[in-house]
């Protein structure tokens, strides 16, 4: 582990979440005050979700210095922030917010695999992919939520510009390397499971839209939907880092994600019966296991390849989410228009299910 690079980019990543925390959660909120209807919002969301997905892909093929791309995602997604003050466009905001994932989350991908090692990847890749984002999102979602209801959107959007650009600095002290490797794609059927259960984590993501717009109709107020969120991740991120330091002592992977999953399920299925904030964060205490035992399939993947195939397998992983999150929009747009979070929640939590077959199938291959 090259730990000066590691502690500067735990330092750049923190204040980056805090940015995000701050607005992300309160984004589709957000847009229905703009006047966008839920179809609206998927159209947005499809756009950019495209752009996720392939926009990694040309770039690994074009641009040497890969991991550099962060700085201009950090950049790309601060211009997403103020374009949201003067825009009410689906499609150009899809485009925006597009372009700033797709420049940021590969490239941070492959820094947390190349700083870190195989027996410490699942603690490392939980520390910038749940633990850092989770106690960022306990001041940044009651912090927004208070400063929208006292000084508006355009405030709360102005304080995250700054801590953006803040988060810049530092990510620019980090030493990036030049990608050496081109895409390509491992050969055997490996990348072919983990492909096939990435659709399947996409298509079972409630973040974008579905999620944040039930705790809101929970919570009733902004302010109060922030606490919420804030109180829920204190819960998560006290269970994450201490499950995932068991999976890196015991190095079972396969099995952590399993259980990982039936947590996620079984959160799916009891989530749309929570009628008070108080349900919500009590059920946080099993979503924050899930993501804890879910992550070490992720680092599970990093650990299937070598150094070689780090950035290609990342590109190749966003394109397998983002089949999941297309078809994900699909149900959005059925029930949540009506308000029936219940039966989404439902049927994502069966479709998180499937994911257990291609978890047995992996460690029979291994085996």
């Amino acid at each position: 582990m090259r730990l000066g690079d590691f502690k500067k980019l735990g330092v750049a990543s923190s204040i980056y979440f805090l940015s995000s925390n701050l607005t992300s959660m309160f984004l589709p909120v957000y847009y229905i005050r703009l006047g966008l209807g839920i179809s609206d919002i998927a159209a947005l969301l499809l756009i950019t979700f495209m752009i996720i997905g392939f926009l990694p892909t040309i770039l690994l093929r074009f641009i040497k210095n890969f991991e550099r791309i962060i700085c201009f995602g950090v950049l790309s997604t601060t211009a997403f922030y103020m374009l949201l003050m003067y825009v009410k466009n689906p499609i150009l905001l899809g485009v925006a917010y597009g372009l700033s994932i797709a420049t940021f989350w590969p490239s941070f991908n492959l820094l947390q695999f190349r700083l870190s090692e195989s027996n410490i990847r699942a603690r490392s890749v939980s520390l910038f992919s749940i633990i850092i984002p989770s106690i960022a999102s306990i001041a940044g979602p009651a912090a927004g939520g208070l400063i929208i209801e006292s000084f508006g959107f355009p405030a709360l959007v102005f304080l995250a510009i700054v801590l953006y650009f803040i988060s810049l600095i530092f990510f620019m002290q980090v030493k990036f390397r030049k990608e050496i490797y081109r895409l390509s794609v491992p050969r055997g059927g490996k990348l072919s499971i983990f492909f096939l259960t990435f659709v399947v984590f996409g298509l079972v993501e409630a973040h974008w839209l579905a999620y944040p717009l039930f705790v809101s109709r929970v919570s009733e107020t902004l302010s109060r939907m922030g606490f919420v969120l804030a109180i829920s991740s204190i819960v998560i991120s006290a269970i994450t880092f201490l499950v995932n330091w068991l999976s890196d002592v015991k190095m079972r992977r396969v099995e952590s994600a399993a259980i990982g999953v039936l947590l996620n399920a079984a959160w799916f299925f009891l989530i749309g019966f929570a009628t008070t904030p108080q349900h919500i964060v009590l059920l946080s205490a099993l979503s924050g296991l899930a993501s804890a035992f879910t992550i070490s399939w992720f680092a599970h993947y990093g650990d299937s390849f070598s150094r070689e195939y780090y950035a290609s397998i990342l590109v190749l992983m966003e394109i397998g989410l983002m089949i999941g999150r297309i078809i994900n929009l699909i149900p959005t747009c059925l029930f949540i228009p009506s308000g029936n979070y219940q039966s989404y929640f439902m049927l994502l939590g069966a479709l998180a299910l499937l994911l257990i077959p291609f978890f047995a199938y992996s460690k029979q291959v291994e085996n």
